[in-house]
């Protein structure tokens, strides 16, 4: 019981490093924005369509990604999935022609999202019920991903910053994280097993049946569509916060640096707090006030007054935007539960969900490179905040029919963990008195 308990907890730490280390160089542009720039001689539109390319080929593999986790072991997933993109991480390293960078950047959308991403919250969803509370589960994911973000990003960016050239800096943080994947890859080959130790976990319906399955559960839709939201704000001032401090209120290109690793410092508290939550209220009640909050954001962020004596503000204000934003993101895959979606079904629930959560990485990015080369940066970046808030505003109105829609199974699911929490504790109370 100990062995299997301990194996448990050594599976969500690797999940939790791999889940930050397999995107980081993909999403670096929030700490390295001008490097990149300088690196491969970009404009912000090429820059953005860089990452469209990406978030194209992830947008369509995250479905097939589902099918592929109810139908192969976490173990043969993880390690195709550490192994290929620390490879490439360091093929893109080597800082190819911008046509290449487009190859490599589309080659990662399948390592990441085709053999990763459903199976990593599938294996995060089987460690919950191992432990009694799937909302905590996720939530402890997020932190967890955000801690080793803060431990190695940090890292990063301190030994970036001792480069005289942000070209050398940059290719080794990329090299770097490319040998952190393919650690991973060799540790995952140790603490995975080859089976999944549960018949109900493996899905024995053909891959058509199971999208069938998806495609007519309206829940799923609406679970899909309230995440995808409130992530685009998130995801989006994530991603560009760095360049935002750089242009909007003269921070120099360290500072920038350490603004992108910023995010990291928080996310931990916003992904505990709401794994708590949730557990209380139930996921799709957090995601309903983080919404709201999350739109405010938003629309404060569009009319902030710029400039160096303002960057403080900006700091405080995003500090907190970053605590709600991994508390957002703990959550918008959690509430599958309170649908009632089996556990058989539940790896391509998650690679649909992803599907729409993340399409906004798609078409966003060249929609805000061309802002940036049209238009002065505060103008472009008010556009920008008016558009998220109009994604934020789609999640309030999601949540309030997703939980009208299911308010019974909200009760009743409340109802159930609490009884289980009780026979949990009965348990170890007769456990510790034999």
């Amino acid at each position: 019981m100990k062995n299997s308990k301990l194996k448990s907890i050594l599976q969500f730490i690797v999940l939790c490093a791999g889940g930050n280390a397999i995107f980081y160089v993909i999403f670096m542009r929030s700490s390295f924005y001008e490097a990149f720039l300088e690196a491969f001689t970009m404009t912000n539109e090429q820059f953005g369509v860089l990452f469209s390319c990406y978030a194209w080929v992830a947008v369509a593999t995250y479905f097939l990604g589902g099918i592929v986790a109810d139908k192969v072991s976490t173990k043969v997933l993880m390690v195709i999935s550490f192994a290929g993109t620390g490879l490439l991480n360091i093929w893109f390293g080597t800082f190819p022609k911008y046509e290449t960078a487009l190859l490599i950047y589309a080659l990662m959308g399948v390592t990441t999202t085709l053999t990763f991403w459903a199976a990593l919250l599938k294996a995060t969803r089987q460690f919950g019920q191992s432990v009694g509370s799937e909302s905590k589960a996720f939530g402890g994911l997020e932190a967890g991903k955000a801690i080793f973000e803060v431990i190695f990003g940090t890292l990063a960016v301190f030994l970036f910053t001792k480069f005289a050239v942000m070209s050398a800096g940059l290719r080794f943080v990329i090299f770097m994280y490319g040998g952190i994947l393919i650690l991973l890859a060799i540790i995952s080959l140790f603490v995975f097993d080859n089976g999944t130790g549960d018949e109900a976990v493996i899905s024995e319906e053909s891959p058509f049946k199971l999208l069938l399955q998806c495609l007519k559960n309206v829940d799923i839709w609406i679970c899909a569509l309230m995440g995808a939201g409130a992530y685009a704000i998130g995801s989006t001032l994530g991603s560009y916060c760095g360049d935002i401090v750089g242009s909007n209120y003269g921070a120099t290109v360290a500072v920038m640096g350490y603004v992108g690793v910023m995010t990291a410092y928080f996310k931990p508290f916003g992904g505990l707090g709401a794994g708590w939550f949730g557990d209380k209220f139930g996921p799709s009640a957090v995601l309903l006030i983080l919404s709201i909050v999350l739109t405010g954001f938003a629309v404060v962020f569009a009319f902030l007054p710029t400039g160096p004596e303002y960057i403080w503000l900006f700091l405080v204000l995003f500090a907190v935007e970053i605590v709600c934003t991994g508390a957002f993101r703990s959550q918008k895959y959690a509430t599958i539960k309170e649908a009632r979606v089996p556990m058989s079904l539940s790896g391509t629930a998650f690679g649909f969900m992803a599907t729409i959560i993340y399409a906004s990485d798609a078409f966003l990015p060249p929609v805000i490179g061309r802002f940036l080369d049209t238009y002065d940066s505060v103008t472009a970046y008010r556009y920008t905040m008016l558009i998220l808030a109009g994604f934020g505003l789609l999640s309030v109105v999601l949540c309030l029919i997703f939980r009208y829609r299911n308010k019974n199974n909200i009760k009743e699911i409340l109802v159930e963990e609490k009884e289980a929490k009780s026979l949990r504790k009965e348990a170890k109370q007769k456990s510790a008195r034999a």
